[in-house]
């Protein structure tokens, strides 16, 4: 039985057509359901051309027909529809684009690439994610090429939905003729010709060869005979005799050995689907369930309530540095939700060494404000790569190569500066810890990784960083970056469920482009890259597109980079006033908005840059199987940041944790949108870590919108006197 604050789950759809001749039947499958066939009502004449190949791309239903002549070329007809299985006939539903592929535009150069007269006769395209990769296989090459897919669900007509290879064409050296592949979330299954055994690879967009060895599992199946064929439904494979229709449903683990775990149900095919018939599974957008649209705390309230999600990513302080005061004083009737420990704020008996002297954590000029000083702290930007948070989280080696815990005592060690133990507190940031007490905060969100600004905004966006470490925007490696492939950000897979309500609010640029667009989005949807105007704009288009309730559906913002003066990223090098200020218009912008109580303003830091937090970070789940860097594996979170939660559906005084062993972290936040728009996990193509991530809806819990949002007031220093507020 589904609990209250479980993600809804979409049922999966399976459309079996014959092999014989047109017609065709439609099946709802719900796994937690006593009948897990159950057949959807189609119009009489509903019928489709058998010949026809079909998958399930994105939001979309791809079909494509054998090799047919046309003006002399060698030709393949595709229709890209908006499969809806509340049609009478959904095979023939709303085309979006429709059009013609020439052979070679898939065989390249060359004539043929096995000795089999007749290998184009049928294109084997697989679906990966928001991908599409195409096959050749032959008995001595596995010819392969990836390709991107873009709906372009904004200009429906005759544009192609595979318009540009995504990496070059290739040859697998494993995958040849004979090979079955199955693609599930992440990860595709590799059935070899035997039918026993099996391989199981990671989806790696980024790779050359997307497909790379090491296999992440390889074994046999004596659970399975060579008669039975098999199918993707969602998170689960169907296995299924064709003679008699006996079937068994399997839960997919990659991490099991076997891979499939069960069977959890068995049976047989309804009749009617008849031997020998083409199966392919379909996964529509959640639905939201009523039963639950009113029950604070769970995914369906979020969706029923909130129309638009805003994410604001700072920059740099950890979460004792800024928030560690809150509740100083006492819990002040908090409201815990997700576990109910006391807050775990900062404390003076927390130190470091600096030589043979403690150092303990202390509040900057006793927690003041002034116009006699600046509200700056560090007189330098602490070291915060990879190798140096390692070392602040693990005083002597060997450490986190041994998988020690944290100590978290080489702070000062790291950085032979103590400045890395001070604090701010509320009154000195008053926006930031205001809009925490006022509404909702989490004292258990971590870095995604010890690391630097690129690689852990990469994993708020994309659920990984890329394989690297470090960071690179400056330079050729900035301006080049977006020409070669990388793994899909969330704007993508939003972009190919046909969900184009989104927007991307830059500060300033940085190098003459916009940060995030650069780095974790162009070069992803070539018809956003041909017109991007539509997707980027500027934070007074924020206030004014929130002034008249005008915000899309997701708004991501920037802030201003480190400078000298004026920055808002709250990054150390520069005063904190500018940086609250901007938090508060921000803030005041949505509040005084008509979308008000349909809005959850987010605000998180992406790393603790280098300063003191005294909570050991968790290990962690890769993001991908074959991920190593320089001996480190992305399997270690990096110290605690803020996360803060704004709507009038949080109560003041929350205090917002993970349910279960696994704490928040920035691919949190990407997870709940994308459950917030009811896209399946298995569509995401993010990677594992994003697969298992906690999500935090259960911070809504006010059972009517608060009518008393707090008016705040920012802070002042030397260079931003009070007359100037």
């Amino acid at each position: 039985m589904m609990k209250n604050n479980e993600k809804a789950s979409p049922y999966d759809f399976l459309i079996c057509r014959s092999r014989q001749d047109d017609a065709y039947r439609l099946y709802r499958v719900d796994a937690g359901s006593e009948t897990l066939f159950t057949p959807v009502p189609l119009s009489a004449d509903a019928s489709f051309d058998h010949e026809y190949r079909m998958a399930q791309v994105g939001g979309y239903l791809l079909q494509w027909s054998p090799r047919r002549e046309h003006e002399g070329k060698a030709t393949y007809q595709y229709k890209l529809l908006a499969f809806d299985p509340e049609s009478v006939d959904p095979l023939n539903g709303q085309v979006v684009q429709s059009g013609t592929w020439e052979k070679k535009k898939f065989w390249g150069y060359r004539d043929y690439y096995s000795s089999d007269p007749d290998e184009d006769r049928h294109l084997d395209l697989i679906p990966m994610a928001s991908f599409v990769l195409s096959m050749i296989p032959a008995k001595g090459r596995g010819t392969f090429e990836l390709w991107n897919f873009d709906p372009q669900p904004n200009a429906p007509g005759q544009a192609d939905p595979v318009p540009h290879p995504y990496t070059g064409q290739g040859g697998f050296p494993l995958i040849k003729q004979g090979h079955t592949l199955i693609p599930i979330g992440n990860y595709v299954l590799d059935r070899l010709p035997d039918r026993k055994h099996f391989r199981l690879w990671s989806f790696d967009p980024q790779l050359q060869v997307p497909l790379s060895l090491p296999a992440v599992q390889e074994g046999s199946w004596e659970q399975l005979d060579e008669q039975e064929e098999l199918i993707a439904l969602g998170r689960h494979v169907l296995s299924w005799h064709p003679d008699d229709l006996r079937y068994r449903l399997w839960a997919f683990d990659p991490d099991c050995e076997a891979v499939l775990v069960g069977p959890v149900r068995e049976g047989r095919l309804p009749a009617d689907i008849g031997q020998g018939a083409q199966l392919t599974g379909y996964q529509p957008k959640a639905p939201i369930r009523a039963q639950w649209a009113d029950t604070p705390g769970t995914l369906d309230f979020m969706r029923s309530k909130i129309r638009h999600v805003v994410y604001y990513m700072v920059e740099s302080r950890s979460f004792d540095n800024v928030c560690g005061w809150l509740y100083e004083n006492g819990d002040e009737a908090c409201h815990y939700i997700g576990t109910q420990a006391p807050f775990d704020g900062a404390s003076t008996d927390y130190f470091n060494l600096d030589g043979d002297k403690k150092v303990h954590v202390s509040k900057f000029k006793d927690g003041k404000l002034s116009d006699d000083w600046d509200l700056k702290a560090l007189d330098q930007d602490p070291f915060h790569n990879t190798t140096d948070n390692l070392q602040q989280m693990f005083a002597q080696p060997p450490g986190y190569w041994v998988r020690e815990r944290p100590d978290m005592a080489g702070f000062i060690l790291n950085n032979a500066n103590p400045q890395v133990m001070e604090t701010f507190s509320p009154e000195q940031l008053p926006i930031l810890n205001g809009l925490a007490k006022g509404f909702g905060v989490s004292d258990r969100w971590f870095c995604s990784m010890p690391g630097g600004t690129d690689v852990n905004r990469a994993f708020a966006v994309t659920g990984s960083a890329f394989n690297k470490l470090g960071t690179w925007e400056g330079g050729n490696a900035y301006k080049y970056w977006p020409y070669t492939p990388h793994r899909q950000s969330v704007w993508k897979v939003l972009w190919s469920q046909g969900i184009t309500d989104w927007r991307i609010y830059n500060a300033v640029t940085w190098e003459g482009s916009i940060f995030t667009y650069q780095l974790y989005l162009k070069g992803q949807i070539p018809a956003v890259d041909k017109d991007p105007t539509q997707f980027l704009a500027d934070l007074d288009r924020f206030k004014m597109d929130a002034h008249n309730g005008n915000l899309p559906a997701f708004s991501f913002i920037e802030p201003g980079w480190i400078a000298p003066t004026g920055a808002t990223s709250y990054h150390p090098g520069a005063s904190m006033v500018p940086a609250e200020r901007m938090l508060n218009e921000i803030y005041e912008a949505v509040k005084a908005g008509p979308g008000w109580e349909q809005t959850l303003l987010v605000v998180t830091f992406d790393k603790n840059n280098g300063i003191y937090d005294h909570v050991a970070p968790p290990y962690a789940k890769k993001p991908w199987p074959n991920d190593m860097n320089n001996g480190f594996a992305y399997d270690l979170m990096g110290p605690r940041v803020p996360a803060i939660l704004v709507s009038p559906w949080i109560k003041a005084h929350s205090v917002v944790r993970a349910a279960g062993d696994v704490p928040f972290d920035s691919t949190s936040f990407a997870a709940t949108l994308l459950n917030w728009f009811g896209i399946p996990k298995p569509l995401w193509g993010l990677g594992d870590r994003m697969e298992h991530a906690p999500t935090f809806e259960t911070v809504l819990q006010a059972a009517q919108a608060r009518k008393d949002a707090p008016s705040l007031m920012p802070p002042y220093d030397k260079s931003y006197p009070k007359e100037d507020g």
